[in-house]
């Protein structure tokens, strides 16, 4: 099994403790996060791109997402003494729909006192990911703790579920539905 961050794998062997595996391998840091995000909807999504509020990824995103593929994506702080964490969002566009999908990560530096956050927002069109979209969701929503539980909700006709752990070393894991 492929275990390179940027890559689309089988959905099957997407578990959460296949994260865990995915976040040993990444640098020696203390804010980074692996997140699989698994399209269960009708149409094939076209990476968009990844806006960091704070921190980097050492790949692209993967630049599709077939129907019923999964997509890993790997982010880390920035290294050195830098007192920061890992933020940012990253869109998908599903062109069958015109709509983007959308998901907000934050691991942040410190957890005093910060907690784990993620969202995931459909927006209508093509949209890139950028500041205005990452505050947008991190501050004027209602975006979901990462408490080591299952959270949903459906926003604009699409079934989003999705987890998130707690601490630095963060795995995510989002099914998009239809």
């Amino acid at each position: 099994m492929n275990t390179e961050a940027g890559t689309i794998i089988a959905a099957a062997g997407l578990t959460m403790e296949f994260l865990k595996n995915v976040l040993e391998s990444m640098a020696s840091v203390s804010g980074k996060i692996a997140i699989s995000i698994g399209n269960e909807t009708p149409y094939n999504w076209e990476a968009v791109n990844a806006y960091f509020h704070s921190g980097a990824a050492n790949e692209v995103l993967p630049e599709f997402v077939s129907k019923g593929g999964v997509a890993l994506y790997t982010a880390q702080k920035t290294e050195g003494p830098v007192p920061t964490g890992v933020e940012g969002v990253f869109t998908y566009y599903m062109a069958g729909a015109d709509k983007t999908v959308a998901v907000m990560f934050s691991v942040p530096f410190s957890y005093n006192p910060s907690d784990n956050w993620w969202d995931v927002r459909i927006y209508r069109e093509r949209k890139k990911a950028d500041s205005e979209m990452y505050n947008s969701m991190y501050s004027h929503t209602s975006p979901f703790k990462g408490d080591d539980g299952w959270h949903t909700k459906v926003a604009d006709g699409f079934q989003i579920k999705g987890t998130m752990t707690r601490g630095g070393k963060c795995a995510m894991k989002l099914r998009i539905t239809k």
